[in-house]
């Protein structure tokens, strides 16, 4: 669910921003798979269970306390979207507030995707973290919903993801009110909770597959965080049924996308990424990463 920037619309040129018809993403299933012998961080998740739309399963609530911690360590634009009325984007961000580290890969206010930076070796994952910041234009209302659809429904995800064969929200909560009352009031009001299905397609590596836990949580301020997280095995029961053969999984440690709006129809988004790419060397995977975003974004945008 995971393998992805953003994919959002606009129609109208602004000054500051740029104009989006579509910000592709790139595909991170290219290089020769292994199997992760380990996914889902277990302080991610709590030991309670919600109702699903599906009879029977029920799924496991996350530590939002352990999640956005983290979050908010490695992204300022969710600390802003957290714990300020009003908050101001990219603008508003002062560096020396970083609670790591960051290496500057590239910063333009020019370009589309206008700062890059990463941590190689993030928390010795292996694999850094990867952030990007870019100011746009778009829809006014459910922008963190619309970019979610963009991934979850399959025929909308074909049309950026060649490699895609399925994607699938197989389960979704039964009731969003039940992910509230387990939630704290400063996570906001939650829009999305479920289990995201994807699948690969067989090319010159086998099929990959996930299975990630994601949901969406819109604050009073205006700002919205989609976030995502690994299953850990002792969900696997949560694979679909007519998927019975496991697949080399890919796992991020790290995923979260928010989206705060600067103007009517105009926003910043951060998006804040650790992927580790099975059989891919770890050195290799931030310069990948970040070209083939940077060459995805240039195509359509």
């Amino acid at each position: 669910m995971i393998s992805f920037l953003l994919l959002l619309s606009a129609v109208y040129p602004v000054a500051g921003t740029h104009e989006l018809r579509s910000l592709t993403v790139p595909n991170f299933w290219s290089s020769r798979p292994r199997l992760i012998a380990a996914f889902g961080n277990p302080k991610f998740f709590t030991d309670k269970y919600i109702p699903s739309d599906k009879p029977g399963v029920v799924l496991k609530f996350p530590n939002f306390d352990a999640l956005f911690d983290e979050i908010v360590k490695v992204s300022p634009m969710a600390k802003q979207a957290l714990t300020e009325d009003n908050p101001g984007g990219i603008k508003a961000i002062n560096a020396a507030d970083d609670v790591y580290r960051w290496k500057v890969t590239d910063s333009n206010p020019k370009r589309l995707v206008s700062h890059i930076d990463k941590i190689d070796n993030f928390q010795n994952k292996g694999v850094p973290i990867v952030r990007f910041r870019s100011s746009l234009r778009g829809p006014t209302k459910r922008r963190a919903e619309c970019f979610s659809e963009l991934i979850s429904v399959q025929h909308l995800r074909q049309k950026w993801d060649v490699t895609c064969a399925i994607v699938d929200t197989i389960y979704d909560a039964a009731s969003l009110d039940e992910v509230k009352k387990l939630q704290k009031e400063k996570y906001g009001e939650p829009t999305l909770f479920g289990i995201g299905y994807v699948k690969t397609k067989q090319s010159v590596v086998s099929p990959r597959e996930q299975l990630t836990l994601c949901g969406c949580q819109n604050f009073p301020n205006g700002a919205s965080v989609v976030w995502g997280m690994e299953m850990e095995e002792d969900q696997n029961y949560l694979f679909p049924k007519n998927q019975l053969k496991r697949m080399p999984r890919s796992t991020s440690h790290i995923w979260a996308v928010t989206f705060i709006p600067t103007g009517e129809e105009t926003f910043d988004v951060e998006y804040v990424l650790q992927l580790e790419i099975g059989g891919f060397p770890g050195w290799l995977t931030g310069p990948v990463l970040v070209e083939t975003i940077k060459k995805n974004i240039s195509v359509c945008g």
